[in-house]
């Protein structure tokens, strides 16, 4: 039997970690647990150690950001002997199935496996799995050209060929980054069409600042560290991008984030370099 663990990052996630940590000791599939959590201030710690005390428990300091957090567990994950790390966002939780069926589908030449990420009511589509990744579905076989990490089962072996999430995405682009990396190298992302888990994502208004930064900023960012695009090609489109989002956002916010992209460029070129 393939050897799974589940990495769950924690923020203030108290609303869902019950459903979530639950879930998987409800698996059909037997997956071991490591609980990241990032600093939380509501006691979300305390309550994996007096919950699940079988979940191996790492309290940060200070939040370390998704990327960072994860990469604690994936660093776990692979010294550690274990053949599938499964990534478990905290508002997030499988069926007694989802790990069963996900590892029946996996395959040499798959780095990541996602189930149909449903919104918590289990029968809608979470908004941004049904609009980014169901209708770029290219294959029969579910291959897609990226998949949001908050439903990952990724084979560990293929990670060590491609590496870790990239420190360049703290909080955002970073599943994107590893995708196109993976797809660079010649690996699959996969949704396993028929297998599905929750993905209590809550929808409220963002603070414009958050969705420039993640929608023009990260985005710049993770367009230039893809090595399948022309890295030349990708300098010359940040000027007119950046005028498109000012344009749609009315905002001068996006011209402030430029110097920062250009500041990263050293970052970009030496990530990229491992794939050239």
């Amino acid at each position: 039997m393939k050897k799974v663990l589940v990495i769950v990052v924690t923020f203030n996630g108290m609303k869902w970690l019950d459903r979530c940590l639950g879930s998987v000791r409800s698996s059909e599939t037997p997956a071991d647990l490591y609980v990241v959590d990032n600093a939380s201030a509501d006691g979300s710690a305390d309550f994996v150690e007096r919950e699940y005390p079988e979940a191996v428990l790492v309290r940060n300091s200070e939040n370390l950001g998704f990327t960072q957090a994860n990469n604690v567990g994936f660093r776990y994950a692979l010294e550690s002997g274990y053949d599938f790390a499964y990534l478990l966002n905290q508002d997030a939780w499988i069926f007694p199935s989802t790990l069963g069926d996900l590892l029946k589908a996996s395959d040499d030449k798959t780095v990541i496996l996602s189930p149909e990420q449903k919104a918590a009511d289990g029968v809608s589509y979470d908004k941004l799995f049904e609009k980014n990744v169901l209708s770029k579905i290219t294959s029969t076989d579910g291959s897609v050209p990226r998949v949001m990490a908050a439903h990952w089962l990724v084979n560990l072996g293929i990670l060590r060929k491609i590496g870790l999430f990239n420190p360049l995405f703290p909080i955002y682009g970073q599943d994107d980054n590893l995708c196109d990396r993976a797809r660079y190298m010649g690996y699959k992302v996969r949704v396993v069409q028929g297998v599905s888990a929750i993905h209590d994502r809550l929808y409220r208004k963002e603070p414009l600042e958050r969705i420039v930064y993640r929608n023009y900023f990260t985005s710049s960012l993770v367009r230039l560290a893809d090595p399948s695009r022309s890295y030349f090609l990708e300098i010359l489109r940040v000027i007119p991008f950046t005028i498109v989002k000012a344009i749609k956002y009315k905002s001068f916010l996006p011209f402030r984030y430029l110097p920062k992209i250009f500041s990263s460029l050293s970052e970009v070129k030496s990530s990229r370099k491992n794939f050239s």
